[in-house]
């Protein structure tokens, strides 16, 4: 990995800065003087196939087109908000990012800034700092964490291990997020204000895009009332800041952990001296432990990307196309959304989903999919529906995944396109004449291949065979069945 000129954005973790050092061609950008940077870039152009930015820095698309030979966007930090996607889709460079092992630790603080905020502990330890509990006694009365209803903006990995941390401390969970969850335990609201409405704690755990920002605004602030308590570890443009200042100040808003700020480094000074406002500079994940596996994260990307292998954290923020939006496409939607992918599906109508977005043809659906899943009927409208024209779409980057029917893709186009580079993968469940596999698949290290297990469980096989002697007792007995066909 020597060769590879990686551009260092900012100084932000000492261990990754030495270990890129060590590994690559290192160019640090803060090297060089603000107004002279473009002139950095433009000498070092040629040189530079991969930036590392962060949280509070990003790669925008001026930055993309003034480096010709970018390969790759690594960044340590699992938020891609300050990166340019659509200039990187555009250029075909790739971008990773550092899911997963940040998870527990900005849960971990989340928790924390809410029974801070709700014990005031902060304002104790200064209290006994400052030699007032000899001076004056007791410090004031405070309200408990456990049992308060919390609201989560986002059930993502975040959002679920904050609501795990707040169910040990007896805490009903409601959330809102895109669409409805599979956590029957946790209560739904399909929109934030009335969220706020219902809940004492308030956690911003969703992620930054255009319809998320200023989520947070005076309708939510005001739902959430004088005894609630807002928490956000997530962006600071989540939250409309100067709403949620005059709210504090007014005391219209109980009180607020904050992790994050709109203008970071600059944390608005009114909240320095309000005694119900706890303030944290951006550590959500900044622990040895975490911040060494975001460094590795990077490391191990890069050099996955420099010896042209698949990336270690490629699927999370993937496009994901589904066709057949039925009961199995639906659990396969709702099951990504946990990874942040976009869902995208092809149907014969349009289907009462408005969080998904709906495409009229399959090859409209495989050009804006990473990631394209079959899981429709099979009858004669649908077999070959995935034909080379689709897999031409879907392109060399994007993955196919068939847990439908064999007969559902042409095995002979699929074959072709994965041995000429023209497909980048595929997931198969199925095949055109099972128990027979084309041969040519065997060796290929971007498929994935598994002989029709899709339902192959002890508790499902148990469920259906109960169901098939079910349908002949209701039949023998002259009753409806319970699943008939025809």
């Amino acid at each position: 990995m020597d060769s590879l000129g990686v551009l260092l954005v900012a100084p932000m973790n000492a261990y990754l800065e030495q270990e890129l050092d060590r590994r690559c061609r290192l160019f640090r950008l803060w090297e060089s003087p603000a107004d002279r940077r473009d002139d950095y870039l433009r000498a070092h152009a040629s040189s530079i196939r991969a930036v590392v930015p962060y949280a509070l820095q990003g790669v925008d698309a001026a930055m993309i087109d003034a480096l010709p030979s970018l390969e790759i966007v690594s960044s340590f930090s699992v938020g891609i908000d300050r990166v340019d996607l659509d200039a990187c889709r555009r250029r075909g460079v790739r971008v990773t990012n550092t899911p997963d092992v940040l998870t527990d630790d900005v849960a971990d603080l989340a928790v924390g800034l809410a029974i801070a905020a709700l014990r005031k502990i902060p304002q104790a330890d200064r209290y006994v700092r400052a030699g007032k509990w000899k001076s004056k006694g007791d410090f004031t009365l405070t309200t408990r964490f456990s049992g308060k209803r919390v609201g989560i903006l986002g059930l993502g990995r975040i959002g679920l291990a904050v609501a795990k941390r707040a169910e040990a401390f007896d805490c009903p969970i409601s959330y809102h997020s895109r669409s409805e969850k599979p956590f029957p335990k946790y209560k739904f609201y399909p929109n934030v204000v009335d969220l706020a409405a219902n809940c004492d704690v308030l956690v911003v755990a969703c992620s930054l895009n255009p319809e998320t920002r200023h989520i947070v605004n005076r309708k939510v602030i005001d739902a959430l009332g004088p005894e609630g308590v807002l928490i956000n570890i997530a962006r600071g443009a989540h939250v409309d800041e100067p709403e949620l200042i005059s709210a504090l100040l007014e005391k219209r808003l109980g009180g607020a952990g904050l992790d994050v700020f709109e203008d970071e480094p600059f944390a608005p000074e009114q909240p320095f001296e309000l005694d119900n406002v706890v303030l944290v500079p951006h550590v959500g994940s900044d622990t040895e432990e975490t911040c060494r596996a975001m460094a590795d994260l990077v490391l191990q990307n890069l050099e996955a990307h420099a010896l042209n292998q698949p990336l270690l954290t490629p699927f999370s923020g993937k496009r994901v196309g589904i066709i057949g939006l039925g009961r199995i496409g639906l659990a396969v939607a709702k099951r990504v959304e946990a990874f942040d992918c976009p869902v995208n599906y092809y149907q014969r109508t349009k289907q009462d989903h408005p969080g998904y977005t709906y495409y009229p043809s399959v090859v409209e659906l495989a050009a804006s999919s990473d990631v394209l899943v079959v899981a429709c009927p099979l009858n004669e409208h649908t077999r070959h529906i995935v034909n080379r024209e689709v897999m031409e779409a879907l392109g060399p980057r994007g993955v196919l995944i068939n847990i439908g029917r064999g007969p559902h893709v042409d095995e002979a186009a699929m074959v072709a396109a994965l041995l000429d580079g023209r497909l980048g993968g595929a997931g198969l469940d199925v095949f055109e004449d099972e128990p027979n596999v084309p041969e040519a698949l065997l060796g290929m290290d971007n498929v994935v291949l598994v002989p029709h297990v899709g339902s192959a469980t002890h508790e499902t096989r148990t469920a259906m065979a109960d169901l098939v002697l079910g349908n002949l007792e209701a039949h023998v007995a002259g009753k409806p069945l319970l699943t008939q066909v025809v």
